[in-house]
């Protein structure tokens, strides 16, 4: 354990409100902004200042949804690793002591719930954080979230794992995905893995055939909320099913990761068709929306933030510019038009600035990040 996790939680708490002083910055022109990588990276430092306001002090997390506090914490991550500052490690740290052994968020030990998405947003962001640091104990806790959500893999509907564990509710597309993204990032992190490899594949060997993805390369929420019971079917992929951008983000990572582990292109053949199937199916003029349009529940600020992200990481795998143009036109809408003068970033990317979350924030953030170093 690295000397970072042994300082006092007094120290640890102070650091947050320190460390988002270290980012402030100030007010950006939007029509300056949009222009250049320089000042695309100003913005999103002035961003994350916004964002890493809503810390919780006693516990670290950002905002005050707990699964949504560790996908904004790999929106952290993931700025960390792109621009080199590390300021907010400390921060990651005081994050992980204060929550590994369960807190008033989530009483639960090792960042575990009764929602296997959730556990498994956490084993993710451990997961990065390892590959940012080599400290095994984030390692370990990945692996430790991994064989809990493996406990809930079963033969109904033919495999997969419950997106409610407690009762058995739901085999949908993002537990599975996540599982996916997980196992197989783990087997290219831990030296000799079988294990894991073994899990990613059975989980794209089922997820493949289950009915998730469809003629129009869409991925569907799940094949039917009845599947509890075993009573399963494919999906329809009609007009009405579930299609949120996160389900067609995560894939893409998970595909990534296993084309690394086995070198199998034809894993990013399928990524490269929901990815290009995502961009004509949810873009306006360009810029990336949700298919709830201005109705979504809660949740679903974060989405697009997911999707933009996890396409960065395929891009970068399968070294393909087809999506440079996507990422600038994100950043540039974002700062221009959906950003105010405080760095608070809103929903609608195309505007208008409303629903002004953490949850907002870091998907914008997301955006901004991935348009800076292209492939």
């Amino acid at each position: 354990m690295r000397i970072r996790l042994q300082l006092t939680s007094v120290i640890a708490a102070a650091a947050l409100a320190l460390a988002a002083m270290a980012f402030a910055a100030p007010p950006v022109s939007a029509a300056a902004a949009a222009e250049t990588p320089a000042s695309t990276q100003s913005a999103a430092k002035a961003d994350l200042a916004e964002l890493l306001k809503s810390s919780n002090q006693s516990l670290g997390l950002i905002g005050t949804s707990w699964w949504q506090a560790a996908v904004a914490q790999s929106t952290l991550e993931t700025y960390m690793q792109t621009t080199g500052n590390t300021t907010d490690e400390l921060l990651v740290d005081y994050t992980f002591r204060q929550n590994r052994g369960g807190s008033s968020a989530n009483p639960q030990p090792s960042f575990e719930d009764n929602f296997d998405d959730d556990t498994a947003w956490w084993a993710l962001a451990w997961l990065q954080y390892y590959t940012m640091t080599r400290d095994s104990t984030f390692l370990r806790m990945a692996e430790t979230d991994a064989n809990y959500i493996h406990q809930d893999w079963t033969s109904a509907c033919g495999g997969g794992v419950w997106w409610q564990r407690s009762p058995a509710y739901y085999k949908n597309a993002i537990a599975n995905e996540l599982f996916l993204e997980l196992t197989a990032w783990l087997h290219n992190n831990v030296r000799g893995d079988k294990k894991y490899l073994s899990w990613a594949k059975a989980e794209w060997s089922w997820f493949s055939h289950a009915g998730f993805i469809g003629g129009n390369d869409l991925v569907t929420d799940g094949p039917n909320a009845a599947a509890d019971k075993g009573s399963c079917r494919n999906v329809s992929h009609g007009q009405n099913e579930a299609i949120w951008t996160y389900n067609q983000g995560v894939i893409l990572a998970g595909l990534a990761q296993l084309y690394k582990a086995t070198g199998t292109k034809a894993y990013l053949a399928e990524a490269e068709r929901i990815a290009s199937a995502t961009v004509r199916r949810f873009t306006v003029n360009g810029v990336l929306t949700e298919g709830c349009g201005k109705n979504c529940g809660p949740g679903s600020e974060s989405f697009k933030g997911i999707f933009v992200r996890n396409l960065k990481v395929l891009a970068v795998t399968a070294k393909t510019k087809a999506y440079n143009s996507f990422f600038t036109k994100q950043a540039q809408s974002i700062i221009a038009k959906d950003t105010d003068a405080h760095h608070q970033i809103g929903m609608f990317w195309a505007g208008p600035r409303a629903d002004l979350t953490s949850w907002s924030e870091a998907s914008g953030i997301d955006a901004l990040v991935a348009s800076l170093k292209l492939p």
